[in-house]
């Protein structure tokens, strides 16, 4: 009985060590899969904000100059506002402040009387490109974050 008792003990080791491989290999495909999941759902949200923030600063920029050259009403950011909400929803806060400061921007620019854009931007031209910039700033730091994420 004595001979068998070491070649049970063998046996039983090789079990648990097989049981172990096994188990090993499972929690690294979990992990594997598991962060290529996260790393393309990271992926699809940064190109779902990129479409939307482009959107926002094409169209923001449009209404920047027509709001300088003539007399605008303030229902025409209609677009804009349904952007920022879809911003709100998904962003970050310096990403939605930023956008928001356009928004205020604008509003402010369309209750003003018209002027001349190229004077202005002349007299003030970093007053004339603050809150875009400042926009596209956020929205840079938002995407450097995600990135380091991936």
């Amino acid at each position: 009985m004595t001979s068998n008792a070491p070649s049970s003990i063998i046996w039983a080791v090789a079990v648990a060590a097989l049981a172990i491989g096994v188990l090993s290999c499972f929690a690294v495909v979990y992990v594997a899969q598991r962060r290529q999941f996260q790393a393309s759902r990271i992926a699809r949200d940064l190109d779902r904000r990129e479409d939307i923030y482009s959107r926002f600063i094409e169209q923001a920029s449009e209404m920047w100059l027509d709001t300088f050259e003539s007399p605008h009403d303030p229902a025409n950011l209609i677009g804009l506002t349904a952007l920022v909400g879809k911003i709100r929803l998904t962003s970050t806060r310096p990403v939605l402040e930023a956008a928001e400061a356009v928004m205020n921007f604008l509003i402010d620019t369309c209750q003003r009387p018209s002027r001349d854009v190229r004077r202005f931007v002349a007299e003030a031209p970093r007053e004339f490109m603050e809150p875009l910039s400042t926009f596209t700033a956020a929205c840079r730091t938002e995407r450097e974050q995600m990135l380091r994420e991936l």
